[in-house]
C-alpha cells in the first residue's frame, strides 16, 4: 500500500525527490561488508515479484514500440492528409456532419474540431514527444552530472560557490513559468530544438544537487585516497573510480526525470504552448466577432492538448487520448523507475557490464534507432518519402502518349486527343473539374487560317531549278498581318537598309523602286511599316531576318486581335527567317549579313532614310491559305481543393502547354516531345502521386494545360490575371474567395543540359525554396538565367504574387527532331523527384 501511494504521489508531483534514494556510499559499504556476495541484480524471480518494475517494463516497452511502429498503423497521415472535414449535409442519413466527429469504424477515436482522425495523430505524435522527452531527459541528466560533479569534487571552492547559487536559482523558480519564457525568448516556432534546449536549462539542479551531495561523501573514502595515492588525477579518479558507482543511480534518475519531463510538457499543452506553436487562422466572418483559431501543425501529444481541452465538456473525446497517453506514459516511466530502484536497493549492479562488447553493441544498435526516429520526425522526411515515390517511368509513358498524337495541332485531331487523353488522366487521379460547372475543358473562341498547302523558300539557278529549299517552321515561318499572307514569287533578291534611329515617313519612300523584286530586310532595322510600303513599290515578297529564338520563326496563324488587320487585300507573301537561312542565302549571292550591316553604317548620311543593294540571287516563295476559320482551342484544368481554411484561398498554379505545331500540309509532324509534352508527362504522375500517398494539400492546387502555345494570343495571360476566373473552385475556405498566389511554370524539362535554369524575373521566394529543397537533396546545378531570351514561355505578370519558370539548360531542339527518343530518362526521374518535393512543400507548408 505504501508503494503504490508512493507512486500515485509521484504521479501527481513527478518532480523528481532524490532524498530516498540509497547513498551511493552507503551502498558501496554494504557491499564490502558482505564481502562482494550481495546478488545480482539480474535475478529473475525478484523481478517478475516486484510490481512496479513488470508494470513499467511492459509500458515503457510499448511505448518504445509505438515509437518505432506507430506511425506504420496510423490509419491517415496527418503530416499530408487533409486537415478538415468541411460541414456538410449527408444526403443519405439526412444527418448534418459537424466536426468534431465522435469515434466510429472509420474514425476509431474520432476527430477534433478540423476533422482531423486523434488516432492517426495519436500514433504519430508518441514519436515526437517521446523522443523530444528522451532528449531532454538526456540533457538533463548530463548537465546535472556534470555539473554536480564539479561543485560537489571542488567543495567550498568559487566553481562550488557559484554552481550552488545556480541550482539555488533555477530550483526556486516555478518551472512551467519558466519553461514558457525560454520557449518564447529561443523562438516557440524553431520546433524541436528550442522545446530541447529551453526543458534541458531549467530541469538540471535537482539531479545536481543530488550528485554533489554524493560526491561529497565519495570523494573522502579509502579507495578514492588509495587512487590519489597511486597518481591518478582528479579527473581520472572521477571517470574510474567514482562515476561507475554512480551508475545505477543514474538510470533510475533518468527513469523519474522521463515521467517529470513528459508532465511539464501535458501542463505546457494545457496552457496553449508546443512545439512549432501552430499557425494562426483569421475565421472572423464579415461583420462578425474576431474568431482567431490556431492550426496544430505537428501531431504531438502537447499539441494535442492544447487544441482539445476546449472541448472538454462537450466532447471529451477530443482531449482525453492525449491525456490518457500522457498519464500512461508518465505512469509506465515512474514505476520503471520505482522498480528499478528497488531492484539495485536489494540486489548489487555491477557497472562493469557496460564496457562488455555485447553492451557496447546494444547501445550503438539503440543509437542507430534514435537517429533513424530523429530524422524520420516532423513533416520533411514525410514530404521526402512522398516525392521518393515519382515514378519516372509513367512520366515517360504520358510523355510518349502525348508525342505520338500527331504533334497536337490546334484544330487537329492530334490535339482534340490530347486535350481529352489529359482530362481522361485529371479525373482518374482524382482532380476536379477546374473550369465553370465542374468541367475540366475550357475553351478558347478564336479564328485561325492555314495553309491549302506547303509553304516553300528555295534559293534557284538560273534556270529555275532548286539550289538549296529551307523548312517550314525551322528555317522560315509566314506571317498574315496587314498585308502578309498569300502569294506566289519567283525573282531577284534585293536588299533594303534603313538609317539607324530615324523614323522614316511614307512621303520619303518615293524614288524607293522595287517592282518585281523581293526584299530582304533585318527586323532590327526595318521600320514596323515596311510591308506596306514594299507592296505599294512593287515588291512581290518580303523576307524579314529575326532572331534565333525558337518561336521566332513560328508561322503567324492566328487573328490575335480585334484592333488589327489580316490578311488585307492585296496580300503578298511575308517570311520571317533565321539568320543561318539567311546567310545561306546570301551566301548564293557572294555576301552576308555582316557585310550588309557594314554597308548601313559606311552611310553615314542617308539622303532618303533608305538604302538598296542588288543582290545576285533567284528566291522562290509560295504560300496558299485557305479561308479563315473559328476555332475553339481547348485547354485542360484539374484542381485540388485545399484543406485549410486559411490557407485554401491561396491558388497555386501549375502551368504547362500541352499542344505543338501540329501536322504540316506534306505531313511533317512536330512531335514536341521535350517542349510542351514532358512538362505534361511530370505533372500528371505528381497528381498520380499525390493521389497515391494520400496527400491533401492546404493550398488549393490547380493543373492547367494549356492549349495554343503556337498561337500569338493564347488567352493565358488574361485568365490568370482575372481573379474572377477561379471565384468558382470549391475549397475549405468559407469566407474567402480564391486567387491565384503561387505560379509554377514547366517549359523543356524531359532533357538537356546539367544546369537547370530559372526565369531572372522569378520570385526571390520560389528561387530561395527551389535553392534549399535542392541543397537538401544535393541533386541538381541550379542558377538563375540572366538572359529571358532562354525562355520560349513568358508568362510573366505582376498581379500573382509568386511566379517561377524552370527549365534545363540547352533542351531546345529544331521541332522535327524533338522526338520521344530525345527523352532523357535518368534527368526525367532526378527533376521530377525534386519537383515533386519542391511542390509538396508549396502546397502543405503555412510559411511561405
Amino acid at each position: 500500500m505504501k508503494s503504490i501511494k508512493g507512486i500515485i504521489a509521484r504521479i501527481l508531483n513527478p518532480r523528481a525527490k532524490y532524498g530516498h534514494m540509497p547513498s551511493f556510499a552507503d551502498s558501496v559499504e554494504e557491499q564490502e561488508g558482505l564481502g562482494g556476495q550481495r546478488s545480482s541484480v539480474f535475478n529473475l524471480p525478484d523481478i517478475l515479484t516486484n510490481g512496479p518494475l513488470v508494470v513499467g517494463i511492459v509500458i515503457v516497452s510499448a511505448l518504445f514500440l509505438m515509437v518505432l511502429f506507430g506511425p506504420a498503423f496510423a490509419p491517415r497521415n496527418p503530416y499530408i492528409s487533409g486537415q478538415h472535414i468541411l460541414p456538410h449535409l449527408d444526403i443519405e442519413t439526412g444527418e448534418f456532419i459537424r466536426p468534431p466527429l465522435l469515434p466510429s469504424e472509420e474514425f476509431p477515436l474520432g476527430t477534433n474540431q478540423w476533422g482531423t482522425d486523434i488516432l492517426s495523430m495519436l500514433l504519430h505524435g508518441a514519436r515526437t514527444t517521446l523522443i523530444l522527452s528522451s532528449f531532454v531527459t538526456l540533457m538533463r541528466i548530463v548537465l546535472g552530472l556534470t555539473l554536480g560533479a564539479a561543485a560537489g569534487w571542488n567543495e567550498g571552492k568559487l566553481i562550488d560557490r557559484l554552481l550552488m547559487g545556480l541550482m539555488g536559482l533555477i530550483t526556486s523558480l516555478p518551472m512551467l513559468i519558466s519553461a514558457m519564457i525560454l520557449i518564447f525568448v529561443l523562438d516557440i516556432r524553431g520546433g524541436l530544438g528550442v522545446f530541447i534546449l529551453a526543458l534541458s536549462v531549467i530541469g538540471w539542479s535537482e539531479i545536481a544537487q543530488y550528485v554533489r551531495s554524493e560526491f561529497l561523501i565519495l570523494r573522502k573514502a579509502a579507495y578514492i585516497e588509495g587512487a590519489r595515492a597511486s597518481g591518478l588525477s582528479g579527473l581520472q579518479i572521477a571517470v574510474r573510480h567514482v562515476i561507475p558507482n554512480i551508475v545505477p543511480q543514474l538510470l533510475v534518475i533518468s527513469f523519474l526525470e522521463m515521467g517529470a519531463v513528459l508532465m511539464l510538457l501535458g501542463e505546457l499543452g494545457f496552457v496553449g504552448v508546443y512545439i512549432g506553436g501552430g499557425s494562426r487562422l483569421d475565421l472572423t466572418e464579415p461583420l462578425g466577432a474576431q474568431n482567431i483559431v490556431t492550426l496544430i501543425e505537428i501531431p504531438e501529444w502537447g499539441a494535442m492538448i492544447a487544441d482539445g481541452y476546449r472541448w472538454i465538456y462537450s466532447n471529451p473525446h477530443v482531449v482525453g487520448p492525449p491525456v490518457i497517453a500522457f498519464f500512461i506514459s508518465v505512469l509506465g516511466f515512474n514505476a520503471l523507475g520505482e522498480g528499478f530502484r528497488r531492484l539495485i536497493e536489494k540486489h548489487s549492479l555491477n557497472t562493469a557490464f557496460l564496457l562488455k562488447k555485447r553492451m557496447l553493441a546494444m547501445i550503438g544498435g539503440v543509437s542507430m534507432a534514435a537517429i533513424f526516429i530523429i530524422n524520420n520526425t516532423g513533416a520533411g522526411p514525410w514530404y521526402a518519402r512522398v516525392a521518393g515515390e515519382f515514378d519516372g517511368a509513367q512520366a515517360y509513358a504520358h510523355i510518349e502518349a502525348l508525342a505520338a498524337m500527331e504533334g497536337r495541332g490546334i484544330g487537329q485531331p492530334g490535339g482534340e486527343q490530347a486535350a481529352a487523353y489529359i482530362a481522361e488522366q485529371f479525373e482518374a487521379y482524382g482532380l476536379e473539374g477546374g473550369w465553370r460547372r465542374n468541367s475540366y475543358i475550357h475553351l478558347l473562341d478564336t479564328i485561325i487560317v492555314r495553309p491549302i498547302e506547303q509553304p516553300r523558300l528555295a534559293v534557284l539557278d538560273e534556270e529555275g531549278n532548286i539550289l538549296q529549299a529551307f523548312d517550314h517552321q525551322i528555317d522560315f515561318g509566314y506571317m498574315i498581318a496587314g498585308h502578309a499572307g498569300s502569294g506566289t514569287a519567283s525573282a531577284p533578291l534585293t536588299f533594303v537598309g534603313f538609317e539607324p534611329g530615324r523614323d522614316i515617313a511614307w512621303d520619303e519612300f518615293v524614288g524607293l523602286d522595287l517592282r518585281g523584286q523581293i526584299v530582304l530586310v533585318f527586323e532590327e532595322n526595318a521600320p514596323a511599316n515596311f510591308v506596306t510600303e514594299a507592296l505599294i513599290r512593287g515588291a512581290l515578297g518580303v523576307i524579314w531576318v529575326v532572331g534565333d529564338g525558337r518561336d521566332d520563326v513560328r508561322s503567324q496563324i492566328q487573328f490575335s486581335d480585334q484592333d488589327l488587320d489580316y490578311l488585307r487585300s492585296p496580300t503578298l507573301p511575308v517570311f520571317r527567317i533565321r539568320p543561318a537561312a539567311a546567310d545561306a542565302i546570301l551566301e548564293q549571292a557572294g555576301t552576308n549579313s555582316s557585310e550588309l550591316f557594314n554597308l548601313i553604317s559606311a552611310k553615314v548620311q542617308f539622303e532618303s532614310g533608305w538604302l538598296t543593294q542588288d543582290l545576285v540571287v533567284q528566291l522562290s516563295m509560295s504560300l496558299q491559305l485557305g479561308e479563315p476559320a473559328e476555332y475553339q482551342v481547348p485547354s485542360v484544368m484539374g484542381y485540388l481543393p485545399g484543406s485549410d481554411f486559411d490557407l485554401a484561398s491561396q491558388l497555386v498554379i501549375l502551368f504547362v502547354t500541352y499542344d505543338s505545331l501540329g501536322m504540316d500540309v506534306d505531313g511533317t509532324v512536330f512531335p514536341g516531345a521535350n517542349h510542351n509534352a514532358a512538362g505534361m508527362g511530370v505533372l500528371l504522375e505528381i497528381a498520380r502521386l499525390w493521389q497515391n500517398q494520400g496527400l491533401s494539400p492546404r493550398r488549393t492546387v490547380l493543373f492547367m494545360a494549356w492549349g495554343g502555345a503556337s498561337l500569338d494570343e493564347s488567352g493565358a495571360r488574361a485568365l490568370v490575371e482575372n481573379s474572377l476566373n477561379f471565384r468558382h473552385l470549391r475549397t475549405e475556405s468559407l469566407s474567402r474567395n480564391t486567387s491565384p498566389a503561387i505560379l509554377v511554370q514547366l517549359d523543356y524539362i524531359g532533357a538537356g543540359g546539367d544546369t537547370l535554369l530559372i526565369h531572372p524575373n522569378s520570385s526571390e521566394l520560389l528561387f530561395s525554396l527551389f535553392m534549399e529543397t535542392n541543397d537538401e537533396t544535393a541533386g541538381m546545378q541550379i542558377r538563375a538565367e540572366e538572359d529571358t531570351a532562354e525562355f520560349t514561355q513568358d508568362l510573366l505578370t505582376t498581379r500573382i504574387r509568386s511566379w517561377i519558370s524552370v527549365k534545363w539548360q540547352g533542351g531546345e531542339v529544331p521541332p522535327t527532331e524533338d522526338l520521344i527518343g530525345l527523352i532523357d530518362r535518368d534527368k526525367l526521374q532526378q527533376f521530377g523527384e525534386f519537383l515533386a518535393l519542391v511542390l509538396t512543400k508549396l502546397v502543405r507548408e503555412t510559411n511561405l
